[in-house]
C-alpha cells in the first residue's frame, strides 16, 4: 500500500500487528478537513518510547507493532493538539495473517483561551476481542469523549475563535 512502514528494528521477526490511516487537520470554524502533512507520532509501549516518526506529505501513516505489549500512540506533535490512541495486544494470539488497525485521526490546532484537558486521556481504546477475533474499538468511551470535544468546538464557534 505505502512504501513507508515504521518499526524498530529490534522488534524485525516478532510476531507484529498493522495500524494504518489518514491524519487529518479539521478547522474547527468551519468543520472541514484536509489530509495534515507530515503529522508526528510518538509510540509508547509498555510506557516506555519505542518509535517516533513523521506522516507522509499527505498524512498517510503505517507502521507494524509487536504483539504481547500495551501502547500509547500520540498523534500531533508540537503542530496540533495531542490526540492519543490506547491499544492492549498484551493477550492477542499470532496469526498466519497480521492483524490490522484501520485508523484515521482528526487533528486541529491549540488556540488561545481554550484548553482540551479531555484529550489528556486517550481518545480511543482498541482491546483485542477474542469472539470477533480482531482488535475493537470502545466506541461507546470515544462517543463520549467526541461529544465533550464538540461542545468545546460549540463554543469556540459561538464566540468566533476567541
Amino acid at each position: 500500500m505505502m512504501p513507508f512502514l515504521a518499526q524498530a528494528k529490534k522488534d524485525q521477526g516478532a510476531d507484529l500487528f498493522v495500524i494504518q490511516g489518514r491524519v487529518f487537520e479539521i478547522d474547527i470554524a468551519s468543520g472541514e478537513d484536509k489530509p495534515a502533512s507530515e503529522v508526528q507520532v510518538v509510540i509508547y509501549q509498555d510506557k516506555d518510547i519505542y518509535v517516533a516518526f513523521y506522516t507522509q506529505k499527505n498524512g498517510d501513516y503505517e507502521f507494524q507493532l509487536p504483539l504481547g505489549h500495551e501502547y500509547e500512540i500520540w498523534f500531533g506533535g508540537s503542530t496540533f493538539v495531542n490526540k492519543k490512541v490506547y491499544v492492549d495486544a498484551r493477550n492477542v494470539k499470532p496469526a498466519k495473517g497480521q492483524h490490522e488497525i484501520a485508523l484515521d485521526m482528526g487533528l486541529f490546532r491549540p488556540m488561545d483561551n481554550y484548553t482540551f484537558d479531555l484529550l489528556d486521556k486517550p481518545f480511543v481504546r482498541f482491546a483485542w476481542d477474542t469472539e470477533y477475533g480482531q482488535f475493537l474499538p470502545d466506541l461507546e468511551y470515544t462517543e463520549g469523549l467526541s461529544k465533550e470535544l464538540e461542545k468545546i468546538f460549540r463554543k469556540v464557534r459561538k464566540s468566533g475563535g476567541k
